[in-house]
């Protein structure tokens, strides 16, 4: 069976759909006789080159995507950005599945007529899906009231969770009664800068700071500025050995907060993102994590008084960490590629 992933990433839309469509990917890869590839958007003045010969020196704003998926082993077809479902036509697959915001009704009522079955992988809701599967994974996805088709297979929420493979089966985390490693992420990009904003915040606190520069970051030059013996910077991280290590997170409210949660981190949400803000007020109200709200309207006030009132509270931080660990299993990719074969 021939399966086509539909995903981008870079500096500006981030790695997200990259890193969790790869968990799914690598899981449907394993079954017998499958046949994974990409689809990745292109620039139009890069079209012609890239498709015959891959040029990394390109500038393309989806080099990133791209260079992640092929070194991950899978091979890479390409469309035009401004002729996307022309494109996509031409391309012979069994099972579509996109993870990409850049999608309409249309997308999905020409598509579903190119393809013999087709998915999509949401965090929105916004459009009526006409899919034959559509998968949620975020901890808000029950909540949203789904336009489909009577035959569209629903997957939706954490037991359906794309966790890679190093947040799997991680031993349960020691809850210290004194925090002194704090990690900081807010993705694979950072167009914001926000990054730079909450180093600037912490410094000065009597923590041991660990902060991710993610692979799409368009600049890191602030990081000559911090040179504190407390402040840590980290580039290709490994995201699991941090965490580990790390008493409490500061952490962007998108997928990175799953991973976190596998490893019981205490964590406190900073919204960046529409399709973060659902998500954060759930697990807030799940007590999963302290949801500070959307990003440019946190002060360092705000940001100090919570750190220090979660470090406080070794209670409420063995308590989160309960609660996060039961949040996700790991098998959420086994599951979905089960049903896709099974259903196609």
């Amino acid at each position: 069976m021939k399966i086509a992933i539909r995903a981008d990433g870079g500096s500006s839309i981030g790695m997200g759909h990259i890193m969790r469509t790869l968990v799914l990917a690598n899981e449907l890869k394993g079954y017998k006789n499958n046949e994974v590839f990409y689809i990745c958007r292109i620039e139009e003045k890069y079209f012609e080159s890239i498709s015959k010969k891959l040029e990394m020196g390109t500038n393309s704003k989806y080099i990133k995507g791209i260079e992640k998926v092929l070194n991950e082993g899978f091979k890479v077809k390409f469309v035009r950005e401004n002729n996307l479902i022309q494109d996509l036509r031409n391309i012979n697959a069994d099972i579509l599945i996109t993870d990409s915001y850049d999608v309409n009704e249309e997308y999905f009522n020409i598509l579903k007529s190119s393809f013999s079955k087709t998915s999509y992988i949401d965090d929105m809701n916004l459009y009526y899906f006409n899919v034959d599967f559509l998968i949620n994974q975020n901890s808000d996805a029950e909540d949203f009231n789904y336009r489909v088709n009577k035959d569209t297979k629903l997957l939706l929420g954490t037991r359906y969770l794309l966790l890679r493979e190093e947040f799997i089966n991680v031993p349960k985390k020691y809850i210290k009664e004194k925090v002194s490693d704090i990690m900081i992420t807010v993705g694979g990009a950072d167009p914001y800068r926000i990054t730079e904003k909450l180093v600037s915040y912490v410094r000065a606190l009597q923590y041991n700071f660990h902060i991710i520069i993610g692979p799409s970051f368009e600049s890191a030059d602030f990081t000559e500025r911090f040179n504190g013996s407390n402040i840590n910077f980290y580039y290709n991280a490994d995201m699991s050995k941090i965490m580990q290590k790390c008493d409490v997170a500061i952490s962007a409210c998108g997928s990175t907060l799953y991973e976190l949660s596998a490893c019981g981190v205490p964590t406190i949400g900073i919204i960046i993102a529409d399709n973060q803000e659902g998500i954060a007020k759930k697990l807030d109200r799940m007590g999963i994590i302290k949801n500070l709200g959307w990003y440019d309207k946190i002060n360092q006030g705000m940001l100090v008084n919570s750190i220090n009132a979660l470090a406080d509270n070794y209670e409420t931080r063995r308590i989160i960490s309960e609660k996060e660990r039961n949040l996700v299993d790991g098998k959420g990719a086994e599951r979905i590629a089960k049903i896709l074969i099974e259903n196609s």
